[in-house]
Formats: C-alpha cells, structure tokens, sequence
C-alpha cells in the first residue's frame, strides 16, 4: 500500500505561531483541537521537545486503549 499524503499551503503570518506535523498514528485517535489544547502550554514556554513527548505518549496510550497494536507515532512541533 502507498500512502497518499495530504498537502495543504499556508501563507504564514503573524498570528500564527508554530507548526505541527505528525504522522497518522497521532491522528488517528486526536482531533486537530485536541492536538492543538495538548501543545499550546508547551508553546508558553518554549517546550517543544515536551510538546512532542506528550502527544506521542498520548497516541500510544489511545491506541492501546483499541487495539494490541500500535501505528508509528511520530510527532514534530516548530515553536516559531
């Protein structure tokens, strides 16, 4: 099976202010909101190494919570 990525393009401006990529295991079980209220602490205080390790092991601990196996997880947060 290939996967077929979603592209989407953004014109950054000044409101926003860090971006998010992570790989279907995250979104599987979580919502963009639900991503969003998990990093935007982390954001206040320039974290984004913790940012990642939360939604990594919340995904993990979503997925485990369904199923025995567990989809890749990769998380990336850019605190600009």
């Amino acid at each position: 099976m290939i996967a077929i990525p979603e592209i989407t393009y953004h014109r950054l401006g000044e409101n926003d202010n860090m971006i998010v990529i992570c790989s279907d295991g995250v979104w599987e079980f979580m919502s963009n909101k639900n991503v969003m209220d998990m990093v935007l602490p982390f954001y206040k205080y320039k974290n984004p190494e913790k940012a990642c390790e939360l939604l990594v092991n919340e995904s993990t601990r979503l997925w485990k919570m369904e199923e025995e196996v567990v989809d890749d997880i990769t998380a990336l947060c850019i605190f600009l």
